[in-house]
């Protein structure tokens, strides 16, 4: 999961050239959107952003159609994908080789079906909420009906406050989470680059970690979507040269790899023996295949710039771009468990920090230079990531405690902090990202699996009708089925994870 789609866009397009009427109706779609979005993902307007980067999304239908105001499905499923991968795919491989190989990949794949089939539950009750909204009178739809109303509003409509409580404190799970994910990637990555004679090094870099990201957690800021998007075009590099070097050095290299002296003698394939099953392991697993291809909560976004005729192609985006994710992870994880076997990190980016990349005695500029970008890779992307997510969980902080602490001065900065400083301090103590993965696995559950089918249920029950976005899935039997594997699994990660030793 991309925790870069978690942000606060509070930046305004420029409107010099625009009439009053015009600039008034930007004011209402700004403050409906205020009202709407607290304790959810500003989505919609990062996915605008990257067709128009000086403009917001326009509220004038006649525009809403144009190629200037809207994307086409190979973006939206470009910017799905990269929504996607995140924090989450250097923890798959770790995931798999401890769960067993073939268990491992067969629950990846289950749970990205079921990821597409929860996702297209988002969609649908985002349709039937649109058209049962916008004829009340009562309700902003009416007043703005190009708005795609985001999860929590969407769980405050159809599950009722106690639904829209337990979304919010999950998603606010999550974010911690991402935090503290973001928070081990960095420290792990510049500590495997530091001499081991240097003492206490975990502690000093989370400190230079902090005194970069937690001011940036402090002021406000826009996303930067030329950043993003080169960060993404260097993350899909990254993952390429993880898995072809991992795969050519089965074939060709034993420096790195996990296998035994006996083996070696064997000849290539020079691959570890691989646990297949392994259900001990259950809880890690499960819980970090649903964090790596969550994005449930950024539907309603990635929906709402595509262009109405476009609509009905969404089934097919969204299933593309897992079926993408689901590849490269398998890919990823096939590669670097047979050939690392128990040398694999749990953040398998660190397995490059030594690599020889096969050749003998100092490795050459070439080789350096893909292993800085492998093991540096993700702890630039945190830089900018971590006070995205940092000002979205203080600012979601702040809002719950509208109305109490009035005494408080300041509060919405004491919040930012209260988000941004635990993660660092946390990150010294627990430096083992599969460990979050699977605590943020749990929230996750919730957020992908049980929130979409509830809201499926009720939303259903309100308005059988089906919509542009129902399909074969959308029977109650499917949601039940949903539900009881959801529940299962978080008694069992949540056995497991307080279980451990």
């Amino acid at each position: 999961m991309d925790w870069s789609s978690v942000f606060d866009d509070d930046a305004a397009a420029a409107t010099h050239n625009r009439s009053r009427d015009e600039k008034s109706k930007i004011s209402l779609a700004s403050s409906l959107n205020e009202e709407v979005e607290i304790g959810e993902t500003r989505s919609s307007r990062a996915a605008h952003q990257l067709m128009s980067f000086s403009r917001s999304l326009s509220f004038n239908p006649a525009e809403m159609d144009s190629s200037s105001s809207s994307y086409t499905p190979l973006v939206a499923y470009s910017f799905t994908v990269n929504y996607i991968l995140g924090v989450g795919s250097l923890g798959v491989p770790y995931a798999l080789y401890k769960a067993g190989i073939v268990f491992g990949s067969v629950l990846l794949v289950v749970v990205s079906f079921i990821s597409y089939v929860t996702v297209m539950w988002v969609s649908e009750t985002t349709a039937r909420a649109r058209d049962l909204d916008a004829k009340n009178s009562k309700t902003k739809l009416l007043r703005d009906p190009f708005h795609f109303p985001e999860v929590t509003t969407l769980c405050d409509r159809f599950l009722g406050v106690v639904g829209a409580t337990l979304y919010q404190l999950s998603l606010l799970g999550l974010m911690y989470g991402g935090l503290l994910g973001y928070s081990q990637v960095f420290v792990n990555s510049i500590v495997s680059q530091l001499p081991s004679s240097f003492e206490s090094s975990t502690v000093v870099v989370a400190v230079v970690f902090g005194l970069i990201v937690v001011p940036l957690s402090c002021v406000d800021l826009s996303e930067q979507i030329h950043v993003q998007v080169v960060m993404a075009i260097v993350r899909f590099v990254a993952l390429t040269t993880m898995i072809a070097s991992a795969t050519v050095a089965l074939f060709v290299d034993t420096r790195d790899s996990g296998i035994t002296s006996p083996m070696i003698a064997q000849g290539p394939p020079y691959a570890s023996d691989v646990p297949w099953m392994n259900l001990d392991s259950f809880g890690l697993l499960f819980s970090t295949t649903v964090f790596s291809q969550l994005f449930q909560h950024s539907v309603p976004g990635l929906l709402a710039p595509l262009a109405r005729k476009d609509q009905p192609k969404a089934p097919s985006i969204f299933g593309y771009a897992l079926v993408t994710t689901t590849l490269f992870y398998l890919a990823l994880s096939l590669s670097c468990c047979y050939y690392f076997g128990p040398k694999i990190s749990s953040s398998v980016n660190l397995n490059w920090a030594s690599f020889s990349w096969g050749v003998d005695g100092d490795v050459p500029l070439w080789g350096r230079f893909l292993s800085f970008l492998v093991v540096l890779f993700p702890a630039l992307d945190t830089l900018s990531v971590f006070p995205l997510i940092a000002i979205t969980l203080g600012d979601n902080l702040a809002a719950s405690l509208k109305g109490r602490l009035v005494w408080l001065s300041h509060k919405r900065l004491i919040c930012r902090l209260v988000a941004s400083l635990p993660p660092l301090v946390v990150a010294v103590v627990v430096t083992d990202l599969s460990v979050t993965l699977q605590f943020s696995g749990i929230f996750g559950i919730y957020v992908a699996f049980i929130t979409p089918a509830l809201l499926q249920l009720f939303s259903r029950r309100e308005d059988p009708r089906l919509n542009v976005y129902s399909g074969r899935f959308s029977s109650d039997g499917y949601i039940f089925a949903v539900l009881a594997f959801g529940g299962v699994a978080v008694v069992v990660a949540t056995v497991q994870v307080f279980g451990r030793p």
